[in-house]
């Protein structure tokens, strides 16, 4: 009887242990390697990084799982068929983790452009897609699960999704008209159900909103949530780790955890207002240990910082660096090649430079080293990627009240070749930031910028 009893309460503990085993939710830090290749050059090995990887973690190529190797919990590696570059296009690129937990990669992604490497940057006449109020701002994920980028437009009291059609034109699939200015969108599955949901905070409020997405681009809002002091910005990651995505509200008292339920809802907020002011916040694993980390702008030192997480929702003392701009977010890249996360900051006065501080892999990162943009005027909004594909990460700025860009290749070790000038057609004469993506799978980067609407440029092919 008593062996009964034991191998009855063994059974129990197994289980237990096996219930808590539950695998996280899966990120993508940065660029995939490579980034760009030449089409019909045949099969090659695709190597992901990112955070929270697990055995039998596999890589999708526009949605399509690819033989996958698991090398950490930071990396992965997929083998890619010469079917799929035999012709010009782009690709993203996710990955699933196995159940219990899991899942797909749903806040983030890559991408790999699959073109010959072009010489300069030729743009269209761009596409403006109005808002219903001025455009302030304008985020890139893919809401309907087609594997195009699709667009989430910002307005002063609104926002629209702009379902992307693969050809570098969007349909408008929902709008929501608010009292005042949404800010901070993020997106993911908050729910399990496959299906991407966003979030956001609004300008002035004290609450942050979940939307839940239905798979065809349009969101049904749940109650507000959370009790915040004028929030600016969220972030989305599995930090606890339990396979399932949890929130961060950065506001003007500090920063706050909200632990995610799994239902679309959060656990109360977990403050920490101690030290400093946060501003763009960055999740990625910055010290390689497969645990996601935070990186943001410290608007109360003037310094970029990171927080390196604990893999349970907690983080360490912030690892405070070089200073830098609030202006815009901090592009994220790996811009010398060696898997390690890099980042670009703008400088703080004219004349207007790009820094760039490599990192050393362990959460810090050496001193920027700065680029001209070739803008003496207004500062300049910025963005990373492989825009000649070349398979090298290049900076792109482009300034306020300018009808010209300030295109910067990069050599691929962190250095880049002096500013050449870029054409923009079309009058801008509002300020935007910009969002990147292959928008007509040309496997040539293009742009949006949020001018009075979504203003899309496209690459033209050479």
């Amino acid at each position: 009887m008593k062996y009964s009893c034991f191998a009855l309460v063994l059974m129990s503990l197994l289980g237990a242990s096996l219930l808590a085993q539950v695998n996280p939710v899966p990120t993508i830090n940065g660029p995939v390697s490579p980034q760009a290749v030449v089409p019909g050059s045949g099969a090659f090995t695709l190597t992901v990084r990112g955070a929270g990887f697990v055995p039998g973690a596999v890589v999708n190529w526009n949605g399509a799982a690819r033989t996958t190797t698991f090398i950490s919990a930071g990396e992965l590696q997929a083998q890619i068929l010469a079917s799929d570059v035999a012709l010009a296009g782009g690709s993203l690129v996710t990955v699933t983790n196995p159940l219990p937990g899991g899942g797909l990669s749903s806040s983030s992604f890559g991408m790999v452009e699959i073109h010959q490497p072009i010489l300069k940057m030729v743009l269209a006449q761009p596409h403006t897609y109005a808002g219903r109020e001025k455009g302030t701002r304008v985020f890139t994920a893919d809401l309907n699960g087609d594997n195009k980028l699709d667009l989430i437009q910002l307005g002063v009291k609104g926002f629209a999704v702009l379902l992307g059609n693969g050809d570098g034109t969007f349909t408008r699939s929902a709008a929501r008209t608010l009292n005042t200015n949404p800010l901070g969108f993020s997106f993911g599955d908050f729910n399990g159900d496959g299906k991407e949901d966003l979030v956001y905070v609004l300008s002035g409020g004290t609450q942050a909103v979940v939307a839940l997405g239905d798979g065809t681009g349009k969101f049904q809002e749940l109650p507000g949530f959370g009790n915040f002091t004028k929030p600016v910005q969220t972030a989305v990651g599995d930090f606890n780790r339990d396979g399932i995505l949890d929130l961060v509200v950065a506001a003007q008292d500090g920063f706050y955890i909200l632990l995610g339920n799994g239902d679309g809802t959060f656990q109360s907020q977990q403050g920490n207002t101690s030290f400093f002011q946060p501003y763009d916040f960055t999740p990625a694993d910055f010290n390689g240990d497969g645990i996601l980390d935070l990186a943001f702008f410290d608007t109360s030192q003037g310094l970029v910082a990171v927080l390196l997480g604990n893999g349970d929702g907690s983080f360490q003392p912030p690892l405070e660096m070089q200073p830098g701009s609030e202006d815009l977010l901090l592009p994220l890249n790996d811009f010398n090649g060696d898997g390690k996360l890099d980042f670009a900051v703008l400088s703080s006065g004219p004349p207007w430079q790009v820094g760039v501080l490599l990192g050393n892999g362990d959460g810090t990162f050496q001193p920027p080293q700065y680029y001209p943009t070739g803008f003496m005027g207004y500062p300049p909004f910025f963005a990373a990627g492989d825009f000649n594909s070349d398979g090298k990460s290049d900076l792109l700025a482009y300034s306020t009240f300018s009808l010209v860009a300030g295109f910067l290749s990069g050599n691929g070790d962190g250095t880049f070749q002096p500013p050449i000038r870029v054409s923009l057609p079309g009058p801008q004469t509002e300020k935007g930031l910009i969002v990147v993506g292959d928008f007509n799978s040309d496997g040539l980067l293009d742009f949006v910028i949020a001018v009075g609407g979504a203003e899309v440029f496209l690459q033209t092919p050479q």
